[in-house]
């Protein structure tokens, strides 16, 4: 009898359990560095470092007659009381410093508050009637003021 040849085109059965899986293959190259992005805002800078000033840096008078001074508030006060003050600062800050210009109209009596410190003579110079210059500096507990005679 001749031999016929067959063809085999599909064998169906059973599966058969999964295979260990395989190691991993090396990391790929590093990619190209992405587009520069946008540009901080203006005018940010780096408080912690020194810092060069090119323009002038003031700060504004701020009027406070009660004789209470919030060094929050800012930097340079005039005072003109209606009446004898106590002069105190609230949210000292350590290293804050700057000027009083007390305006003192009837030669009202004034007093300093505890952690406040001065020349013994301050009191009595600026209860006379007159304007003066006081000047002062914190350390963030005590605030120290030094003043002007009477200003004409």
């Amino acid at each position: 009898m001749a031999f016929n040849s067959s063809k085999i085109t599909t064998i169906t059965g059973a599966t058969g359990a999964q295979g260990p899986a395989g190691q991993d293959g090396q990391d790929g190259q590093d990619g190209q560095d992405g587009a520069q992005g946008p540009q901080g805002p203006a005018g940010t800078m780096d408080l912690t470092a020194d810092q060069s000033w090119t323009g002038s840096q003031r700060a504004t008078i701020v009027t406070d007659n009660d004789g209470s001074f919030d060094m929050n508030a800012g930097q340079n006060f005039k005072c003109t009381p209606t009446a004898g003050v106590t002069l105190a600062f609230t949210n000292e800050a350590d290293g804050q410093s700057g000027y009083i210009i007390l305006v003192n109209g009837s030669a009202y009596a004034h007093s300093k508050d505890t952690d406040v410190k001065a020349p013994s003579q301050l009191l009595t110079d600026i209860s006379a009637a007159g304007t003066f210059v006081i000047g002062y500096i914190s350390d963030g507990t005590t605030t120290y003021l030094t003043n002007s005679k009477a200003l004409t």
